[in-house]
């Protein structure tokens, strides 16, 4: 199997999401223009108004886009996107660039290291890539034909957010963010995936699939938890799965040990796709008979 990444693509794609951001939702300046800002804080406030703990709203958190999002696998586009819910932390006014280095920082720690959301898409990445979850650091870098130093596998997906903002409980993480935030945040995940072009999207969560739904036509089952789908004139595979940290322990795959969840739900339902994608699908077909 033979990986290389087109990089003056995925530049591209970067640039051109970064124009999209600073018309739509956070300008050069870092001043948040969504034009749905005022519907999404009322949404929260109207919700939680009487709720003693109080409510924290935090605006323009961007995407992660890595500098070798554009994979060829065996000349085949492998374009992962993981979609997840919102950051749920404070911090405002976050940039690509910004939320790039912040992913390459998680991408400097150990497996065990990482929260169980990132341990969960390290997983998801090495399965992307037809490889086997595990904790060694060689398996979450690949040596792309054409380059001379090793690329961490963060490097070479994207990650968008359902919602660009997050609401939390003032001072924790737990979220209060809801449908009008999701539905307000749908034409920047349209515009983002218009441009990105996934040819997989790892869905993080039975809510953000719920929302995803809302863009998704000529969806076709291909297997269990994986379907075909246009998104924004998209052609893409899309794997459902509940977010890597799931309270429930039956759906929490952020971690290795005592997970079945990553080893009977998420791992085949990747592989297929990995499969689908590389054209190792195709290879594996018995011949026709005589």
């Amino acid at each position: 199997m033979t990986i290389t990444s087109d990089t003056a693509a995925t530049a591209r794609r970067i640039g051109e999401l970064d124009q999209y951001m600073a018309q739509h939702v956070l300008s050069p300046s870092g001043e948040f223009v969504c034009r749905m800002l005022g519907s999404c804080q009322r949404s929260v406030l109207s919700r939680n108004r009487s709720s003693q703990a109080g409510a924290s709203f935090t605006a323009g958190q961007l995407s992660h886009v890595g500098h070798h999002y554009d994979l060829l696998v065996n000349g085949r586009p492998a374009r992962t996107l993981v979609i997840a819910m919102e950051t749920g932390r404070a911090r405002a006014g976050v940039t690509l660039k910004e939320r790039h280095a912040e992913v390459m920082k998680s991408a400097s720690l150990t497996f065990g290291a990482r929260n169980p959301h990132m341990r969960g898409v390290t997983s998801a990445l090495r399965l992307a890539v037809g490889r086997d979850p595990g904790a060694d650091r060689e398996g979450e870098h690949l040596r792309l034909d054409g380059t001379r130093a090793p690329v961490h596998l963060f490097d070479a997906y994207a990650m968008a957010n359902m919602r660009l903002c997050s609401a939390v409980v003032s001072g924790t993480s737990k979220s209060l963010g809801n449908p009008t935030m999701s539905r307000n945040c749908t034409p920047h995940m349209a515009a983002t995936i218009q441009i990105l072009e996934p040819t997989l999207c790892i869905v993080q969560g039975v809510e953000v699939y719920k929302a995803l739904t809302a863009l998704m036509t000529r969806r076709r089952q291909v297997a269990p938890h994986l379907e075909r789908a246009r998104i924004s004139g998209v052609d893409t595979l899309v794997a459902a799965f509940t977010h890597p940290s799931a309270m429930r322990l039956t759906d929490h795959w952020g971690r290795l040990t005592s997970a079945p969840y990553l080893y009977e739900t998420v791992a085949p339902t990747i592989r297929t796709a990995h499969q689908l994608l590389s054209g190792d699908a195709e290879h594996r077909r018995p011949a026709p008979g005589p």
